[in-house]
């Protein structure tokens, strides 16, 4: 299977590992993990190798404890570098188990500004 073609998969069921380690099940049996990498960054992996990262920017202070941060998609990329999509479901998971890692909310996309 391709890339692209599992990237377009609907997710069967997410397994937290712990805080920043889930497991994915897809509904054509494949196991995929998503891992929070660091403040910013969500990758997601085939068995321990990367095929894409969610990478988000902040929208709001992250130093104001009293206001829940906010945060928008800066990119979404595959491993080589690649502009990607994801299907909605696993776009979903990744902006779940960002929102619990991070306790913010996540804005919607927005066309770049020209």
């Amino acid at each position: 299977m391709h890339i692209s073609e599992l990237l377009m998969s609907a997710v069967k069921s997410v397994a937290q590992q712990n805080k920043k380690h889930y497991a994915l099940t897809m509904h054509d049996g494949q196991a995929l993990q998503l891992k929070v990498a660091d403040m910013f960054n969500v990758h997601l992996l085939q068995q321990d190798h990367p095929l894409a990262c969610v990478h988000f920017q902040p929208l709001s202070s992250l130093n104001n404890i009293e206001m829940q941060p906010m945060y928008r998609v800066a990119s979404l990329r595959t491993a080589t570098g690649e502009d990607t999509q994801l299907s909605a479901e696993l776009l979903e998971c990744v902006f779940a188990v960002y929102r619990y890692y991070t306790n913010g909310s996540i804005r919607p996309w927005r066309n770049a500004v020209k």
